[in-house]
């Protein structure tokens, strides 16, 4: 049964009453980006169509993927993190090589990858993944976004560039962007 009012955007009082779930588990949900909403202010906000698309991927038991690459451990357990929730699996490398084990020999939606890595470097990483994996959305974070990694990896395909140390909302917003959550 749809909230009260006319409009298309809800409140945490009019998810829950949408989902049948108490306000707090809502709350719950929001907070750790496990339902799709935005903070106004310090109100939390839902479209209803936004609403009605994942719980339609949540009956599915529709997974996203997500491969971080990152030789930084820190950095990769943060991104990690932050791109994961209840309808999100995030794997791990630690190096170019396991990047492109990963990519090609599992299925994954997203790929973060950095560019400065030890056994094998970003470019190189994507040059692979590229050729077996041509579709696969790419978010490329670097410290590094004026040098000649950055040259190399634009002649290989398409792909978003987010500048260290991340914004992590921002890197949320363009994960969701991509994903389409």
């Amino acid at each position: 049964m749809p909230p009260e009012s006319d409009s298309n955007i809800f409140n945490v009082a009019d998810v829950a009453n949408y989902l049948k779930l108490p306000i707090s588990t809502v709350y719950r949900l929001a907070e750790r980006r496990e339902i799709p909403g935005h903070k106004v202010g310090r109100q939390w906000r839902f479209q209803r169509s936004v609403i009605d698309e994942w719980l339609r991927r949540r009956s599915e038991g529709r997974s996203i993927t997500i491969l971080v690459a990152d030789d930084d451990p820190a950095v990769r357990e943060v991104i990690a993190d932050a791109l994961g929730g209840a309808d999100r699996r995030v794997l791990q490398a630690k190096n170019g090589l396991e990047a492109v084990r990963w990519a090609t020999s599992t299925h994954v939606d997203l790929l973060v990858l950095d560019l400065l890595m030890p056994e094998m470097d970003g470019v190189e990483s994507f040059r692979r993944i590229h050729a077996v994996r041509p579709d696969l959305p790419v978010v490329i974070v670097t410290g590094y976004p004026e040098s000649d990694l950055m040259l190399r990896v634009l002649e290989i395909g398409p792909f978003t560039v987010l500048q260290k140390p991340l914004d992590i909302r921002k890197l949320r917003k363009v994960v969701d962007l991509i994903i389409g959550a």
